[in-house]
């Protein structure tokens, strides 16, 4: 892979991660200020619904985002490669991030699902 593709690809990764992480987070947002200040008596199962979707939304496009990373970490061009930020990459974390961001999910939507019931 040359180096204008890879960096092409790194970039458009990143914006998707971006996006999807603020997508995440609105629709979070959204579900908090319904637990919160809504009555969830009667809307107890499709709120839980709406909770695990989209802690699943959110592990599933992080966890895409990743794996597209460790792909690009793995085609990256030795003229990046060998550079600091290139040795960096090669030494990051990706399988904890990976198990990180879904522990945190997990915890959130156990936390929001504790809420409703």
């Amino acid at each position: 892979m040359n180096s204008e593709t890879f960096v092409g690809m790194s970039e458009s990764n990143a914006a998707s991660i971006r996006m999807n992480g603020f997508t995440y987070m609105l629709a979070s947002t959204a579900l908090l200020a319904i637990i919160a200040f809504a009555d969830v008596n009667a809307i107890q199962f499709p709120l839980t619904m709406g909770v695990i979707g989209t802690g699943l939304y959110g592990m599933l496009t992080f966890d895409f985002g990743m794996q597209t990373a460790m792909g690009l970490r793995d085609s990256m061009p030795d003229e990046i490669a060998s550079t600091k930020a290139g040795q960096d990459a090669q030494k990051a974390p990706f399988a904890m991030y990976r198990v990180l961001n879904a522990v945190i999910l997990i915890l959130i939507a156990v936390a929001q699902i504790t809420v409703i019931y």
